[in-house]
């Protein structure tokens, strides 16, 4: 359903944009066909010869979630700077709820989710939205910096674009961790001037933060590196582990999936990554490419939507009174 505005522009606007991203997805999902249709046979003879180690698998899934647990408590860090602190169950309700917004096309639902779920908690829904917005360009700042480092040989040798992409961002990372509390000022200042209105309440986002902030971000991408290289090993019995190959390929992939805006998830895009990288630096057959890629993103998003399912008959939270009891230690 649109919703149209006097004059048909917009309803126009909007259907061109929805054609657009139904056009994205039908190509990526017929890119994702081709990939593995050439080694469907292979693939079924992979698939029925696995044996995996549960405990590996379970080791994994600890990983992921510690992941998880460090992003959440950088998040609350930030709140502090808003003084709109969040409970550690209020914020992981919030987060994992909210992170259901992800698989629905356009990538800007959950920030929304978040505003209206961390108004409901009694927390400022400017200070949840800009929280949010900042941990996200923290988040893919830190991965990028994570793939320059750790990929900057062979890795990105076959995507020169995801090159170049990396290094411009490890270098605009640089300059923001080093003067991104002005930066911020400035351009919401320079923002409020251009659509005309009042400059809204800021808060005092010290370097020391944002490097804690980003370090958290750093750490959560190697937590989830680790996950997948256990998980690798622990699928396929062979390859995988806790490994710099394992990191890198996770990440980039993961990154290549979030710039496909129309893409919910990622889907598709994420995995066609995956699966060209791991064939391309010849760490798996194009067979144990396609199932490590299809498996290992059923697996990320039961992680992922699990615990956001666990929580959504709770989403209404109470509201917090005045008298609540200040926020405990981080977490």
């Amino acid at each position: 359903m649109y919703m149209c505005w006097p004059g048909a522009g917009s309803c126009v606007r909007a259907e061109v944009r929805t054609a657009i991203r139904i056009a994205v997805l039908l190509v990526i999902a017929w890119i994702v066909f081709r990939v593995l249709s050439r080694s469907w046979d292979d693939i079924k003879v992979s698939a029925a010869s696995l044996r995996p180690s549960w405990s590996g698998l379970a080791l994994a899934s600890v990983c992921i979630c510690a992941g998880y647990a460090v992003l959440i408590a950088a998040w609350r860090v930030l709140l502090r700077t808003w003084r709109s602190p969040l409970g550690v169950f209020d914020a992981m309700r919030i987060w994992f709820v909210s992170s259901l917004g992800k698989y629905v096309p356009g990538k800007i639902w959950a920030i929304g989710a978040m505003a209206i779920l961390a108004k409901e908690a009694g927390a400022s829904p400017v200070a949840a939205t800009g929280s949010a917005i900042i941990m996200q360009v923290v988040n893919l700042a830190a991965g990028f910096a994570v793939v320059s480092v750790v990929g900057a040989g062979d890795l990105l040798a076959p995507y020169p674009l995801l090159r170049a992409a990396s290094w411009i961002t490890l270098a605009a990372t640089i300059v923001g961790l080093m003067y991104g509390p002005q930066l911020l000022v400035w351009a919401v200042q320079t923002g409020t001037r251009l659509v005309g209105r009042p400059m809204p309440e800021m808060p005092v986002i010290t370097r020391t933060t944002l490097l804690r902030v980003f370090a958290a971000n750093v750490a959560a991408w190697i937590a989830y590196g680790i996950g997948f290289g256990i998980f690798w090993s622990a699928l396929l019995g062979r390859g995988g582990g806790i490994s710099l190959a394992a990191l890198a390929v996770y990440t980039a992939s993961y990154l290549v999936g979030y710039m496909v805006l129309p893409a919910p998830g990622g889907i598709g895009a994420r995995e066609t990554a995956m699966i060209g990288l791991l064939v391309s630096l010849r760490l798996a057959t194009p067979a144990d490419a396609a199932l490590l890629a299809t498996t290992s993103r059923i697996w990320l998003t039961v992680l992922e939507i699990l615990p956001g399912l666990v929580f959504l008959p709770g989403a209404s939270v109470r509201r917090r009174t005045s008298s609540s009891p200040p926020d405990g230690p981080l977490a």
